[in-house]
């Protein structure tokens, strides 16, 4: 169902809401498009075909009328920011990761608490308010974005694999393994893997590893530590993964 905004004219809104862990905002979609920024906790954002896992240190950014879902991973706040349909469509038509820096998120974070910092009677509050809008807009075109997109199945035999793999990252488990569990073929299940997601079940395991470890690195968690919860078999080999996806070593990531 789609929520209207559509009485206001302003360039950027602000949609803020606080979720307990586990809870689940069903899908739904909105007249604007969406800066979808856990400010406190962490969320999973379900799309028609990807899931997102958003790491503290990102936000996702979700096109007008795009139907999503999100699941709390913890006690979460929302600090959201609406953008207006077309001026939104300058940064296109497809969900990614925006990668928040320390001025987007205080800006986004104003936005939210505007109601505790207006006066009443001020000459200049539209003004003020006006260049909040603009500047968190500019911040959000000149953000970084993050190429960790994680391709969701239908068919329900992949769906039940991908969730279980989600719920534990560190399995190892090779195809010919769950092809045995699910009754079928290791070639069937392979074609069908690749079919659904478009990725190898390996890649596919990879750039779920890289979204989960971008949330531990934000948190302050040791290479050592985030491989072996993945199933690492040493720093040095997850290091490398994660290296050769993004361009720069995990312990870059956490240092920021």
């Amino acid at each position: 169902m789609v929520k209207d905004f559509q009485e206001s004219d302003k360039l950027i809104i602000a949609m803020g809401s606080k979720h307990a862990y586990r809870s689940i905002i069903e899908p739904h979609q909105h007249s604007r498009a969406q800066l979808l920024y856990a400010s406190e906790g962490a969320i999973r954002v379900y799309t028609k075909d990807n899931v997102w896992i958003v790491p503290p240190l990102c936000a996702l950014w979700i096109p007008a009328f795009v139907e999503h879902s999100v699941v709390s991973l913890s006690d979460v706040r929302l600090s959201t920011a609406l953008v207006e349909e077309q001026a939104s469509l300058t940064l296109g038509t497809q969900c990614f990761l925006v990668r928040i820096s320390n001025l987007l998120r205080e800006l986004v974070l104003r936005l939210n608490q505007q109601e505790q910092w207006q006066k009443p009677h001020d000459h200049y509050q539209e003004e003020i308010e006006k260049s909040l809008q603009l500047l968190i807009f500019n911040e959000i075109k000149q953000a970084a974005s993050f190429p960790i997109v994680i391709p969701w199945p239908k068919d329900p035999r992949v769906v039940a694999i991908c969730e279980k793999l989600l719920e534990y990252p560190d399995h190892r488990k090779d195809l010919n393994t769950w092809a045995d569990q699910i009754g079928t073929s290791s070639r069937t299940l392979i074609r069908l893997f690749q079919k659904e997601t478009g990725l190898a079940y390996r890649a596919w395991i990879q750039q779920m590893h890289i979204a989960l470890a971008l949330g531990k690195l934000s948190r302050g968690e040791s290479i050592a530590k985030i491989s072996q919860a993945l199933g690492y078999q040493s720093p040095s080999a997850f290091s490398a993964m994660f290296k050769k996806h993004l361009g720069e070593a995990p312990q870059k990531f956490r240092k920021e």
